[in-house]
């Protein structure tokens, strides 16, 4: 599932996604939109986990943002569900809330095609866990780099 309320944006990331040839996507344009149709996609008989294994979500929307939606899912959902941020905004908050909830990738707007769809087919082949210890990885390096900065 895509995140992201800029509908254009959203959709060509969808597109991208779905051009594969390989993946459904659903497309969300709020935190709410997401919300219901994670709600929707619920495993039944109790099995617990989801039909959605894998979000890409924006950082910066209205009302609800990415990161507090991540808290939400994290929550909600445990882990079982893969989160990659895909955002314009890059700042040592971000990344410290971001790893915080085991994100598989931080992804950079504008993002590279072939970068979205290798996230995809790495979780997909289940490499989720090593994705996310890459991404804390990469996140101790930006550390380094917004100290630099600061």
């Amino acid at each position: 599932m895509v995140v992201d309320d800029e509908v254009d944006v959203a959709n060509v990331i969808s597109d991208t996604i779905r051009d594969t040839g390989k993946y459904e996507v659903l497309t969300a344009y709020s935190a709410k939109d997401a919300l219901d149709k994670l709600n929707k996609n619920r495993s039944f008989l109790g099995l617990g986990g989801n039909k959605i294994r894998l979000v890409f979500l924006d950082i910066k929307m209205p009302e609800v943002d990415g990161l507090q939606l991540l808290e939400k899912i994290r929550k909600d959902y445990g882990e079982d569900i893969g989160i990659s941020m895909l955002t314009a905004w890059e700042d040592e908050e971000k990344w410290d809330r971001a790893t915080s909830g085991f994100v598989v990738n931080y992804i950079k707007k504008p993002f590279k095609g072939d970068e979205l769809i290798a996230t995809v087919e790495k979780f997909f082949e289940g490499k989720d866990t090593s994705m996310v210890l890459n991404t804390f990885e990469k996140h101790i390096e930006k550390r380094e780099e917004f100290k630099k900065k600061g």
